[in-house]
């Protein structure tokens, strides 16, 4: 019997040992972790937590339950309370990406960055092609001072998933930070050019241009990158984290999130969620509108709208996203007296002005609406559709050679838009140059092979071409 104590003495005390963790680390007791008090708090927060605990209680060596503890813990900021859930669940299956990739954003936030770096590296590891593992890191170690590490990282994301924003602003950051202006304006002017809506890219391209000397470039771009930031989000955390998250201002960015991501139905769930709680609020009517409109529920969206200028009708942005909801919805009249009175509210808002352009076009006001595109593209320069618009209005001005230098222009930024190419090429034959008009609708056949109204037109403007030639012969 004596001879046994040492072996029962030794699994006793490993049973008493808290859970195993990867080298480097501090054991994670198996507890599960509670918040000390949350009667002060919203009590479907507390509901949350009180049901993800009992989860864990059911199955306690279940991974997926302390996983999705942390989850709701993270959610709702409880970050400390993530951290060990987190852990104990990686304990359980310690190559889970997801999980490890969720444990390194709570670690960032609880200020250890380094550690964070460290565990979205196992996350890397585990899952390689998953981007934005790349350019999350990429922005912790920009932090830190490491900007070629950073700068691998966001290569690496855009590589991966080049139509990704997140990668290449990452990336002109990286390239800033290491005095390399000229190269970082070249990443973000092609951002702006195919997110012309994002503030942090203008912002970027600005500090870009001071770097180079160019300051009112500078500046145009800097007034826009005022405006209200994006927040980057990803999929990992919009299915595992957002879901969880319960205050009225973590809604609503779940909502944009996945209104951005295409998942209008959900958002607009949300929103009508948030609209029972708080009526009036100004971003919850403007998303919900919007919302509307994009699921084509247009009564909804005007009726949405009238209630937020109404309430709120110095508010800009709802100003803007109410008139354009007004001209789909068939009244461009009341459209253009609200975009109107968005511009002068907000005269850098460039989008305000190219839609004030549309309604203008539309109305055959087109000097006016070519000034509207020009104050557009003095805050949205290489935008080639505005440039295209403004071809558009000169053709049917007769003023064929301004339009021609117009689609010219817009062909530099854009130079495979075969739509773009066909419109030279009507253009050109307008103007009597019969071979710039061939090769315009030749290319644009060469782009999209197939289309008989080209075929037809360019057969046309080889038989005019020969009928010149053998004219002046």
């Amino acid at each position: 019997m004596h001879a046994k104590t040492p072996i029962l003495s030794f699994v006793v005390l490993l049973l008493l040992l808290p859970a195993c963790a990867p080298p480097g680390e501090e054991p994670v007791s198996d507890e599960i972790p509670r918040i000390a008090d949350l009667s002060g708090g919203d009590p479907q927060v507390a509901t949350l937590i009180e049901n993800g605990i009992a989860m864990v209680e059911k199955d306690p060596e279940a991974a997926l339950p302390r996983a999705g503890l942390g989850m709701i813990y993270h959610a709702n900021e409880h970050f400390e309370a993530a951290k060990i859930a987190y852990r104990q669940a990686l304990v359980r299956e310690p190559e889970n990406a997801r999980w490890l990739y969720h444990l390194a954003r709570v670690q960032e936030r609880l200020g250890d960055a380094e550690t964070a770096i460290e565990t979205i590296g196992r996350s890397i590891e585990a899952e390689p092609r998953y981007a934005p593992s790349y350019w999350r890191r990429g922005g912790w170690r920009l932090d830190l001072g490491l900007n070629a590490e950073a700068e691998a990282d966001f290569r690496e994301a855009v590589e991966i998933a080049p139509a990704d924003p997140a990668g290449p602003t990452g990336l002109g950051r990286a390239l800033l930070a290491q005095d390399r202006p000229e190269e970082a304006r070249e990443v973000l002017e092609a951002l702006v050019r195919e997110q012309p809506d994002d503030p942090l890219a203008h912002l970027l391209l600005g500090n870009a241009y001071r770097a180079l000397g160019r300051m009112d470039e500078a500046q145009r771009h800097l007034v826009l990158g005022q405006s209200e930031q994006v927040i980057r989000e990803d999929g990992w955390t919009a299915g595992d984290i957002l879901r969880f998250k319960l205050s009225f201002g973590a809604q609503m960015q779940t909502a944009v999130t996945l209104s951005g991501a295409g998942q209008v139905e959900q958002a607009i769930e949300i929103l009508e969620t948030l609209q029972r709680h708080d009526p009036d609020d100004a971003r919850m009517l403007r998303h919900l509108g919007r919302n509307y409109l994009l699921v084509g529920r247009q009564e909804e969206s005007v009726s949405t709208f009238e209630r937020g200028l109404e309430l709120h009708p110095e508010d800009a942005k709802l100003l803007s996203e109410a008139a354009s909801a007004f001209h789909m919805a068939g009244d461009s009249a009341r459209a253009l007296e609200v975009f109107e009175r968005a511009i002068a509210i907000k005269p850098e808002d460039g989008l305000a002005h190219a839609r004030r352009g549309v309604i203008l076009q539309s109305f055959n006001r087109y000097a006016e609406a070519i000034e509207a595109y020009r104050t557009s593209l003095s805050y949205r320069p290489q935008d080639g559709a505005l440039i295209r618009r403004i071809g558009d209005c000169h053709n049917h001005m007769n003023q064929h050679d301004l339009a021609a230098a117009a689609y010219r222009e817009a062909l530099e930024i854009d130079p495979d838009d075969a739509e773009l190419l066909v419109r030279m090429g009507f253009t050109l034959h307008r103007l009597g140059r019969f071979e710039g008009a061939e090769q315009a609708v030749a290319r644009a056949l060469e782009l999209e092979p197939g289309n008989p109204e080209w075929a037809k037109f360019l057969e046309q403007l080889r038989h005019e071409q020969r009928a010149a030639a053998g004219g002046q012969g």
